[in-house]
Order: structure tokens, then sequence, then C-alpha cells
């Protein structure tokens, strides 16, 4: 018992340490919305906080994001994503006087005992709610007790590797026990956002749920709209999209967001901000997002090829085309809806475009001679994504080029006709006999030319000395 009573006045210590720490910090912040990309720690409210990308779980941006901190109604994000794993979206369920027992100054939708819900109605309604009872309810559809689903929630966080986060509860109420840090969260919501289903329930703002046997049909509302549907609301994202609020006196306002701009998807975790109300989740989340966007930046492969396209010099062209035979080839994707785009940092884009090659293999279908037609293929390439089928496109000529015309025969035009020739032996004409009397005078002269320089005399019967005759010697 003392050991517990010390590990948490330690634990409060230090989350009061943390505290101080940031509100301290935060009063000399000296933010500029101009130059986001110069965000600093000072400049968030928040004890903790993180920035992934979310097609890589590549981490932005980071502040104490392994800080173990209660996630308050966060935790409805691995609650409604388990049961949408788990779950029969057609059943129907039936409240009990177990689910309902939470707090009568919390969050509800709110469910009556004995009322009866499609599963699936229940999941939006929890969510856009945030309805402690709707959580309760998931619980006990899908392992027949909260305990039993709260085990399930520890078993997945622990298949992710997560070691900073336990959970006590399915609706995030307050228990010692029950806590998670800014990097486990963006894991499990990263997770989570892939699924379809919990992407369509986590974006919405709000949900008519049908009439039921014990109520009419009613229009739910969420807390996030202030920041992602209501653009009169001061604190508007245009590119926010979601997803859950969560708030308890002991964590603090909490918000996980999720925001896209031009093919570029982030997802944000804010941690025990500072103020009354949400306001300053709503402002460091834009801080961290436009930080983001900031970054990165999503490119098509035909952007990034636009950026520096392949050029081919084509032989034999006429010596009037004004490029001099150089062609520039055109990029055409073969389907269109193919997905090509890539996400990087904005740093790395100009390495993207040197490297091009190291993308895509190009093969050409037709040598690079003259003549060629505007609009003919000549090559054809295909991009192989990290995930998903390769893409491929053509590469066509943007212009025509006139082959040269030349007043004699070329040599491949002779060396064909001589091929096809039937006769194996050349007919003999006079300028064959002029070209063979040429190559013997030539030979001839040459031979005469090696002889002279290596003093070789012609032997001559006029040159042989004469021997005398008839005369003796001693």
């Amino acid at each position: 018992m003392l050991k517990r009573f010390l590990c948490s006045l330690t634990a409060a210590i230090l989350f009061s340490v943390l505290l101080y720490m940031t509100a301290a910090a935060s009063s000399s912040s000296n933010y500029d919305a101009s130059h986001p990309e110069n965000l600093n720690d000072i400049d968030l409210s928040a004890i903790s906080a993180i920035l992934v990308e979310a097609s890589s779980g590549m981490v932005v941006y980071e502040k104490n994001a392994d800080a173990r901190l209660y996630p308050a109604s966060t935790t409805k994000i691995l609650t409604t994503y388990l049961a949408v794993l788990l779950g029969d979206m057609d059943q129907t369920v039936t409240a009990s006087s177990v689910v309902l027992d939470v707090e009568s100054d919390s969050s509800r939708i709110p469910l009556s005992v004995g009322e009866e819900i499609n599963f699936k109605d229940l999941l939006y309604a929890t969510m856009v709610r945030s309805g402690n009872d709707g959580a309760n309810l998931i619980a006990e559809c899908i392992s027949g007790s909260i305990d039993g689903f709260v085990e399930l929630m520890n078993q997945y966080v622990q298949s992710l590797g997560l070691v900073n986060t336990h959970f006590a509860n399915p609706n995030g109420l307050h228990n010692e026990n029950h806590y998670s840090s800014a990097r486990d969260l963006a894991a499990i919501t990263r997770e989570a956002m892939q699924d379809p289903v919990f992407r369509d329930i986590a974006t919405r703002t709000e949900y008519t749920l049908p009439k039921t046997n014990m109520t009419r049909s009613r229009l739910l509302t969420s807390r996030i709209s202030e920041f992602v549907g209501n653009p009169e609301n001061s604190y508007y994202y245009s590119y926010a999209k979601g997803i859950k609020t969560g708030y308890t006196a002991a964590a603090g306002h909490c918000f996980v967001g999720y925001a896209e701009k031009d093919g570029v998807e982030f997802i944000s975790v804010v941690l025990h901000c500072e103020g009354s109300n949400y306001n300053n989740c709503w402002r460091d989340t834009k801080r961290l997002l436009e930080y983001g966007f900031s970054q990165y930046v999503s490119v098509s492969v035909s952007e990034l090829y636009a950026m520096q396209p392949k050029v081919l010099e084509i032989s034999k062209y006429d010596l009037s085309d004004p490029g001099l035979g150089k062609l520039e080839l055109q990029l055409n994707k073969l389907n269109v809806s193919d997905q090509d785009q890539i996400i990087t940092l904005r740093s790395r884009l100009d390495y993207l475009v040197s490297n091009f090659n190291d993308l895509v293999t190009i093969e050409y279908v037709r040598d690079p001679v003259a003549p060629v037609t505007s609009g003919e293929v000549m090559a054809t390439l295909t991009y192989y994504p990290d995930a998903g089928e390769p893409v491929e496109y053509e590469l066509t000529a943007s212009r025509s080029i006139e082959r040269r015309v030349l007043p004699f025969p070329e040599l491949d035009v002779i060396i064909r006709d001589s091929q096809n020739d039937p006769n194996p032996f050349p007919r003999f004409t006079a300028e064959i006999l002029f070209i063979c009397l040429g190559a013997a005078a030539v030979i001839y002269t040459v031979i005469r030319i090696i002889r002279r320089l290596l003093g070789i005399r012609s032997k001559r019967a006029g040159n042989k000395p004469v021997e005398p005759v008839g005369r003796y010697y001693r």
C-alpha cells in the first residue's frame, strides 16, 4: 500500500513539474503564423504533443511524446476501432443498467435501460457524442463484460509494442491505472484510420440517430465541430477532418486530430492543453498541422517527371530541324485512376527529381532514328510504389522530326540492296573498271614509296659489272 502511495505521489509531482514548465514556457512564446516551419515547444500549451505523417508513420514533430498522461475520452478511439473489427454491424443491442452506470456529470449519448439500438448506430453515437454509456455497451457486446473488453484493449496495445499505455475502462473516465502517451495514441489512431468504416465514423461532426424503441430520432453533434465543421468559428481549420476530444479534471483538455491537404495526411495528438476549454487544443493542433504541411509535399510521378523530362538524341534528322534532333518525351499514364502520389519531405524533392531513374524502369520500344511522328510511342515507363500495384505510362514524342535526305545512298541502303540482289557478283561496268584501275595505281604508288624509303633498288641487267675475258693472272 505504501509503495503504491509513493508511486502515485511521485507521478503527481512529476506531472505538476511538467505542467509548471509548460505554463512558464508558453508565456514566452513568439509564434509567427506566417512562418509555421519555425515551431518550437514553447509555442504549444500542451504538456505532450506529437505529429505523425499518416502514410509512413514518420514522426514529424514531438514534445514530451512518451510522457504517461491520462487520455480521457480519446480512449474511445480504440474502443470504437475494436468494435469495427470484431462487431456485427447489423445486430441490435440492448442497454443494461450495468453499462449505464457512469458518472452523472460525464458525457453520455444518452441511452436508457432496455433501449434497443443498431450496433453501427451505437458506434457513430458513441464517437460523435463521446458517450461513456455507449462505450460501455460496446464493451459488453464485444466481450460479454466491460472487464473482458478492457483486457482485450490491453492485449491489442501490447501487440502494437506500445509500452506507455494501460487501459482500465473503455470510455476514458479517470482511473490512476488508465494512462497513455501522445506517441502511443498516434500509433493506435494510425492503425484505426486505415479502416474505411472507422475513418467514416471518426470524421463525422454530427450524426442522426434513428428512432429506437424508447426515443425518437435525434441529431447528435460533436465538440470537434468547433475546429472541423463550422467555418464561422474563429478556430476553424479547413484541412482538419476529425477525430476525438477528451476531458477530465485530471487529464485536462486533449485532442487527437487528423488533417489532409493535397494528398498529405497527418495525425496529431495534444494532451493536457492549458485553459478552461478546447481553444488551446485547437490552436496547438493547428500549429502542429501547419508545421507538418510546411515540411511535407505530395507529388505525383508525372509531376516529378515534368521537372526533368527525358530528352532523346535522334539520329539522321533533317539539318533544318530547329531542335537539331533533340526530342523531349511526354509522359502519359495509361490508367488515370492508378495511384501514383509520393508523400515526401519538401527538402527531399530535388533528390527524387535527380534520382528519378531509381523509382522507375524505362524500356524503349524503337530506335531513336528519324523520321519521328508527334505522339508516337518511343518507350514505356513503370513506377513501382512501396505498396500497391505498379503504375504504367507511355513516353511519347512531343513533336515530329523529318529524316535527312542525302544525294547518294546511305550505307545501310547499300547493304540492304546488296543483300537483296540475287546476283552474287556485281555487274561489270565501266565504273567498276575505273575503280579497279584506280585502286591498282594507288597500290603501285604506295609500294614504290615504301621501297624507296627502305633503300631497296631494282636489279637490272644493264647495271651488272663486266668481267674481263682472256686475261691471265699469276
